[in-house]
C-alpha cells in the first residue's frame, strides 16, 4: 500500500508507519516538562561605569519556568535570577539592574529559562561594554 503525500510523492506504508511511531518523540505536548520556552535576551540599557539594566523576554509555551542571566566579563562569570514566569502567561518581559560591574569592561549576557523538569532553554547572547 502507498499513500500520496502533499507534494504528490508516493510514500511506502512501512515508511509512514515508522514516521508515525517516531513523531511523538519529536512533537512535544504543550505543558510537558519536555517543552522548551522561547527566550530572547534583551539588549543592555542604562549602561554606566558600574551597572546596567539587563533582561529577557520569555514565552513559556505552557510550562512554568524560572529565568536567570549568565553574565561573563573580564575573568568573572556570575548568575543573576530574573524571576519566574507562569505557564499560562503568553509572553513576559523581565529585567533587573546589575551592579558591581567594572568600568570599560566588555560583558556577554545570556538568558536561560529552566522548567520544572530541569529542561533548559537558552536565549541568544548579547554583548555590551560599561562606560569608562
Amino acid at each position: 500500500m502507498t499513500v500520496r503525500g502533499m507534494t504528490g510523492t508516493r510514500i511506502a506504508a512501512a515508511t509512514l508507519a515508522v514516521a508515525t511511531v517516531a513523531a511523538p518523540a519529536t512533537m512535544l505536548a504543550a505543558g510537558s516538562y519536555n517543552t522548551r520556552a522561547d527566550v530572547r535576551t534583551s539588549p543592555a540599557k542604562q549602561v554606566t561605569k558600574r551597572s546596567a539594566r539587563l533582561g529577557a523576554m520569555v514565552a513559556p509555551n505552557g510550562v512554568a519556568v524560572t529565568v536567570s542571566l549568565t553574565i561573563s566579563g573580564g575573568s568573572r562569570t556570575r548568575t543573576v535570577l530574573l524571576g519566574a514566569v507562569g505557564a499560562r502567561v503568553a509572553v513576559k518581559t523581565l529585567s533587573v539592574t546589575v551592579r558591581g560591574l567594572k568600568p570599560g569592561t566588555k560583558y556577554r549576557v545570556k538568558a536561560i529559562a529552566v522548567n520544572g523538569g530541569k529542561r533548559k532553554s537558552p536565549g541568544n547572547t548579547v554583548t555590551f561594554t560599561t562606560k569608562r
